[in-house]
């Protein structure tokens, strides 16, 4: 029975949607600040669903988002809040996961190549690796081009803990910076992360790149979005524009998590409008196939 490290769901927007009327550019982290118990029930649930590795409700506490939002003297008191609520959910479980500190963009999702140096940005993302040094691995997510995705990974492969990168593709299976899959790949390959993966594609794009990536790399794996459009964000609205697909149910959403699998993905999960159902779902049906496992058991 092969092995399959599993993910959890699209933790942030389902702690928004759960959230009682909370609207901000700081997304879930607002949430957690003001009803800290919404994200350890969203934890507490995706540990229930079947989930191996759950991610830290970190991706939009970066120094750069905090300092726009006049917060950044507040960022560790914001990752403790994270590892709190993590804590209490996997104590209430009694569950063997991973922790897994999350390193997503430093100025917001679906931007293409900022203006910056890799040595600055790299001194920030070693800021956010030291405030979850607690983690068990690392997952970079939602990387829209390499220079970030490289800095992230020097960063990332500091503390010599297990790391993954996921880039985030656009229709034309490019980059949002125009970069190839294959040009990505090549961008991240020296440093050596335990897996590359795709995140937070449409299911259709992931499942149309995942054998490239898979003749890529030894290591693979992939979690899809399921909104309609991530054009407002990308804009610079915010995620309460976003509208979940009708049509990704959790039967959905496993078959295509099974394709990827089947074309040589050894990690999956969900990213945004996933839930813990759709998270059951694809641990209930390919249970029998798959040995789900920890991210860190990749390594």
């Amino acid at each position: 029975m092969r092995s399959v490290a599993l993910l959890d769901g699209g933790l942030g927007q389902e702690i928004y949607r759960r959230a009682r009327s909370v609207s901000s550019p700081l997304w879930s982290v607002a949430v957690m600040l003001e009803q800290p118990e919404v994200v350890t029930e969203v934890h507490a649930d995706f540990i229930r669903a079947g989930a191996r590795t759950l991610s830290l409700n970190t991706y939009a506490a970066t120094p750069t988002r905090l300092r726009r939002q006049g917060m950044y003297e507040q960022m560790a008191e914001v990752y403790r809040h994270a590892f709190s609520a993590l804590d209490l959910a996997i104590g209430a479980a009694g569950a063997e996961v991973d922790i897994a500190g999350c390193l997503g963009p430093l100025t917001g999702s679906y931007q293409g190549q900022p203006d910056r140096t890799f040595e600055d940005l790299k001194d920030e993302y070693a800021e956010v690796v030291g405030l979850q040094a607690g983690a068990d691995v690392f997952l970079i997510e939602t990387m829209t081009n390499t220079l970030e995705a490289r800095a992230a990974c020097a960063a990332a492969s500091e503390p010599g803990k297990p790391y993954g990168v996921a880039f985030r593709l656009e229709e034309d299976g490019r980059l949002k910076s125009g970069e190839t899959l294959a040009e990505a790949v090549a961008a991240v390959r020296s440093y050596a992360p335990t897996a590359i993966m795709l995140n937070c594609c449409d299911p259709e794009v992931l499942t149309a790149s995942m054998p490239e990536l898979a003749d890529l790399y030894p290591r693979v794996g992939g979690y899809a979005n399921a909104f309609e459009s991530v054009a407002a964000v990308a804009g610079g609205g915010l995620v309460d524009t976003l509208q979940a697909r009708a049509d990704i149910s959790p039967d959905a959403y496993a078959a295509q998590a099974q394709q990827w699998l089947a074309d040589g993905a050894v990690v999956v999960g969900g990213c945004c409008e996933i839930t813990p159902v759709h998270i059951r779902h694809l641990a209930d049906r390919l249970g029998d196939r798959y040995r789900f496992i920890r991210f860190s058991d990749l390594a």
